[in-house]
């Protein structure tokens, strides 16, 4: 029983620094002040509401000041992907998406219902980036209400 103290004690301390963000998004965007923000050209009035509403509640929370790229859906995300942004939104997404295993879909901000399918309006950010990802989607869900 003494020699799971040890291990006990070291499985503690490596929880530290839990949820991770290997590249440091989180870290970044409070140092360094801006948020890099990819809107999807074309959004609707709705889509760019939410979207406004939940970059000005990032912005508050991290205390930075967004940096807006406008450009068509396709090219935020591989702009994502290789991390020269740190959220794209205004875009929608089917259910069965490829995206979905590249990047971080959060919550639904909208949906639209058209013929067959249903169409999600998300806040996406990159993967592994979990420390940000919380609190991307703890904020989207605020707005999404």
């Amino acid at each position: 029983m003494r020699a799971l103290f040890p291990l006990f004690f070291f499985l503690l301390a490596s929880c530290g620094d839990i949820p991770r963000d290997p590249d440091g998004s989180l870290k970044r965007i409070r140092r360094e002040r801006v948020l890099h923000v990819g809107m999807v050209e074309g959004a609707d009035l709705q889509s760019i509401r939410r979207a406004d509403a939940l970059i000005a509640a990032l912005a508050k929370d991290t205390g930075a000041n967004p940096a807006v790229t406008r450009d068509g859906q396709e090219a935020l995300l591989l702009r994502l992907e290789a991390g020269d942004l740190d959220i794209v939104v205004g875009g929608r997404f089917a259910e069965d998406t490829p995206w979905k295993t590249r990047v971080t879909l959060g919550p639904p901000l909208a949906s639209e219902t058209a013929a067959a399918s249903t169409l999600n309006d998300h806040a996406v950010t990159r993967n592994g980036e979990n420390a940000w990802i919380m609190l991307v989607q703890r904020e989207a869900r605020k707005v999404a209400r």
